[in-house]
């Protein structure tokens, strides 16, 4: 069956502080679940790097770009702190941010609607080479922005004024999303659709995937117990928690594989009574 099925179950959901409570936990999961590596990305150097900036920066000075001890190459311009470039020559890493400066104070930008956003970024993408080698794992998954709020005569609060938006992009694998720090891409758009800044952690997967047997895999009660011990790990054993929820994703931690997990949804409930519950993901790999 390749179909995704949502399964519902009531469960006790149990801390090592005590009972919870009593539940409805729904845990989405896939069949034809794969193993995939990541293809080996070209070590560039500090010519590649002055390459894109010159791209990206247009007439900011390269003369003195250097490599840190973490291999990646940082720019500040002396002219506007806000106008900066990084490139990581080991994974290809880009992040670059335009001068911002005419957008601040009362400056009303003439932003695009959101269509008009995403055609622009994507135009970007493609019109510089960032485009994934397949487009379709390209999704967007948060619309946000930059908005801020004026003051008139230092004392009377003026109009909210959008300055930009931001398109938060992640990857899709089989119709399953990828959680983790890499397989993401982060474009800020101005004025008539220009775009102002790019984060793009991409590295591309090799076509050749391993698929799972099903006895290889954890069940959804043996994934939420490790998930359980985990949490119990991480906050001590007088933390209370609940599990909310779970579904099956592919996780990307910028290691050599992509591999499938359960991603639950958690509240955690501290013994410090001063310390508000808040969300936690617990990941546990489907691959025993």
């Amino acid at each position: 069956m390749n179909a995704k099925k949502l399964i519902s179950a009531i469960l006790l959901v149990i801390g090592n502080a005590g009972l919870i409570g009593t539940q409805a936990f729904a845990a989405t999961t896939s069949d034809n679940l794969f193993v995939y590596n990541f293809e080996e990305t070209p070590v560039q150097n500090v010519e590649n790097s002055k390459a894109l900036m010159r791209q990206f920066l247009g007439d900011e000075s390269v003369d003195r770009l250097n490599p840190a001890l973490d291999k990646t190459v940082r720019y500040v311009s002396p002219n506007d702190v806000n106008t900066t470039f990084e490139h990581n020559l080991v994974t290809g890493d880009i992040r670059f941010h335009r001068n911002f400066a005419r957008y601040m104070g009362d400056y009303k930008p003439e932003l695009p609607s959101t269509d008009e956003a995403f055609k622009a970024a994507e135009l970007f993408l493609e019109e510089n080479k960032l485009l994934p080698t397949n487009p379709s794992e390209l999704k967007i998954v948060h619309i946000g922005g930059l908005r801020a709020t004026t003051v008139i005569d230092g004392k009377q609060a003026g109009p909210v004024i959008d300055k930009l938006i931001t398109l938060n992009y992640s990857r899709e694998i089989g119709g399953l999303p990828v959680i983790g720090p890499g397989s993401k891409m982060i474009i800020d758009i101005g004025e008539k659709g220009e775009v102002l800044s790019l984060t793009r952690h991409w590295r591309e997967l090799s076509p050749k995937a391993r698929e799972i047997s099903p006895g290889e895999m954890y069940s959804l009660d043996e994934a939420q117990r490790l998930a359980s011990l985990q949490i119990g790990k991480e906050f001590g054993k007088e933390a209370k928690f609940e599990l909310l929820g779970s579904q099956i994703t592919y996780f990307d931690n910028n290691g050599r594989l992509l591999q499938p997990v359960y991603a639950f949804q958690a509240k955690i409930f501290l013994p410090d009574q001063q310390t508000q519950a808040f969300d936690y993901v617990s990941v546990i790999p489907v691959l025993k």
